[in-house]
């Protein structure tokens, strides 16, 4: 495989995480989702800090089970910095609602951001080294 291949594959792979995220934590399949980052990896959310897999675990079992989440992520723009290193920002779009109906009632968007993420090839494939979640618009709250 070329160079140039190699980086292709490592931008798609990388661009895969992204969407499992997305998928994953809407299902809140949340092994899966822990499963995504690297053992050492930083999650900037919106300012609080979360570092490592066992502080992930913990607060991914702090969501709230009567929200129901959609996450759709686009215009990914992933560098591979390195052999086993890349960088990356997909834009976000945020949506939730009350998880007692049969089909849940928005009035658009709760926010719409951005995930800057580092990327690193791990012994397991490739993993999210660190993920700052910025948020762009957010919907107003009477």
């Amino acid at each position: 495989m070329t160079s140039t291949a190699r980086e292709a594959n490592g931008r798609e792979l990388c661009e895969r995480l992204s969407v499992a995220f997305a998928n994953h934590i809407d299902r809140r399949d949340y092994p899966a989702v822990l499963d995504l980052f690297a053992e050492d990896a930083v999650l900037d959310r919106i300012g609080t800090v979360i570092r490592g897999k066992s502080a992930l675990a913990a607060w991914l079992k702090s969501r709230p089970d009567d929200v129901v989440t959609r996450h759709i992520c686009s215009n990914f723009d992933i560098v591979q910095t390195g052999p086993t290193a890349a960088e990356g920002r997909t834009y976000f779009t945020f949506y939730k609602a009350a998880a007692t109906a049969d089909v849940g009632e928005i009035d658009g968007p709760a926010a719409v951001g951005e995930y800057h993420d580092s990327f690193i090839l791990t012994a397991q494939g490739w993993k999210i080294l660190k993920r700052k979640i910025i948020v762009i618009f957010q919907r107003r709250t009477a």
